[in-house]
């Protein structure tokens, strides 16, 4: 379903990867782990294994853990530090899959890592559009952790994406200008939705520029309407 909704809003970065379960998960998952290790990423060291769980060791509390009882201060702080290293991985070649607060660690030194890598992208899609599917994720996931994700976020995101290759800068930008509909019928699907649609604004709005993201706001999908909602429903479900 999820495929079909990527497809018909025409955001390939949302194609969902192969989630095999199991012994194949777990290969996955190791397969993956020693890959970010090698450029240097902050992950899970694999210390054994359990049946069908790779045991791992503890890199830090979670960041969802963590915002929800931050203050506003130390809630930008956090997020702008994970924003900055999703892009230093990307800077090294790699991508994350589900960068969602609940996936990111932050240990007493405030230094990030990554968890959960049961499935790869990459399997489905080129790299570049596997870093455009980090940023949609990590920014809809933090996304509720904010009042107001569209303005909130933006500030982050420009500085996390200044450095972004051109041709994932700009595949975020058109995703996002594609993901506009959400923005535009959110308050049908609930807070939950309105806050996605706010986080997708922000990531918009840093790719290509305001000016640009505001003039681009209401093409492209000004007839949007209830055909358009079973789509967008299975992409606000996803990135939850």
């Amino acid at each position: 379903m999820l495929d079909l909704a990527a497809r018909r809003l025409g955001v390939p970065a949302l194609r969902p990867p192969p989630h095999p379960g199991g012994d194949a998960a777990r290969a996955v998952e190791r397969r993956r782990l020693g890959e970010l290790a090698a450029l240097q990423v902050r992950v899970p060291e694999v210390l054994g294994e359990s049946g069908q769980v790779l045991l791992l060791s503890d890199i830090g509390e979670t960041l969802a853990s963590r915002l929800r009882g931050a203050g506003p201060d130390e809630r930008r702080r956090l997020v702008l530090a994970a924003a900055r290293a999703l892009a230093e991985v990307h800077a090294r070649s790699g991508c994350i899959g589900q960068p969602l607060a609940r996936n990111i660690a932050v240990d007493e030194a405030g230094r990030i890592g990554f968890l959960d890598f049961e499935e790869d992208p990459r399997e489905v899609m080129p790299l570049e559009q596997a870093q455009v599917r980090d940023w949609l994720v990590f920014a809809a996931g933090v996304s509720r952790y904010f009042d107001a994700p569209e303005r909130e976020l933006a500030d982050i995101l420009v500085e996390a994406l200044r450095d972004a290759a051109p041709p994932v800068r700009m595949g975020v930008g058109q995703a996002g200008e594609r993901l506009g509909v959400v923005a535009r019928i959110a308050g049908r699907l609930g807070e939950r939705a309105r806050r996605i649609a706010g986080a997708i604004l922000a990531l918009r709005s840093a790719a290509l520029g305001g000016l640009l993201a505001l003039a681009c706001l209401g093409l492209a999908w000004d007839y949007a309407g209830d055909r358009q909602l079973d789509a967008v429903q299975q992409v606000v479900d996803y990135l939850d």
